[in-house]
């Protein structure tokens, strides 16, 4: 894996963008101290090098009428690489999923799944997930209150060494 150096001029532009990606360029250029034209530069290179994947919006989901929140534990029904690429296949067609993880433990994976109530949730279960030849059990836990939700990676001199690999 290639390893980008930071100096704390990235840093900084980093921490600025994870904040508020909509920051004009000469706004951000004034706060780091540099040219429009060398901020412009720096996001171009930081762009390439895909340390910024994308920039987006981050919505209400509760504004949104998909509050209900579940996380579901998925075991599948062999552990063949075709059975689970075919999984991760069909859960990336699936918009109510947010997020699904290959994880350790007892279940193979860790979905992420929005809705707007439990009868939503019930039928995306019941005609989008449980379906899947691919799945063995499923175990979901709903979330009753998110108490914190970051999308901000804590990046930090202290974090990083020389090449820009955490310490």
């Amino acid at each position: 894996m290639k390893y980008y150096s930071f100096d704390d001029i990235d840093i900084e532009i980093l921490n600025i963008l994870q904040e508020d990606a909509d920051v004009p360029d000469k706004h951000l250029a004034e706060r780091v101290g540099l040219s429009p034209s060398s901020v412009l530069a720096r996001l171009r290179k930081l762009k390439k090098e895909g340390i910024i994947k994308r920039c987006v919006a981050i919505l209400d989901e509760e504004k949104l009428q998909k509050s209900t929140v579940a996380y579901v534990f998925v075991t599948l029904s062999r552990h063949e690489v075709k059975i689970a690429q075919s999984f991760v296949e069909k859960i990336r067609e699936n918009p109510y999923v947010m997020e699904c993880s290959h994880i350790t433990g007892k279940a193979d994976y860790l979905l992420r799944v929005v809705a707007k109530d439990i009868p939503q949730y019930r039928e995306i279960l019941m005609e989008r997930i449980v379906p899947m030849k691919e799945i063995e059990s499923v175990q979901t836990w709903f979330v009753l209150k998110t108490e914190k939700r970051e999308t901000r990676l804590p990046i930090y001199r202290e974090l990083l060494d020389a090449k820009g690999a955490k310490k």
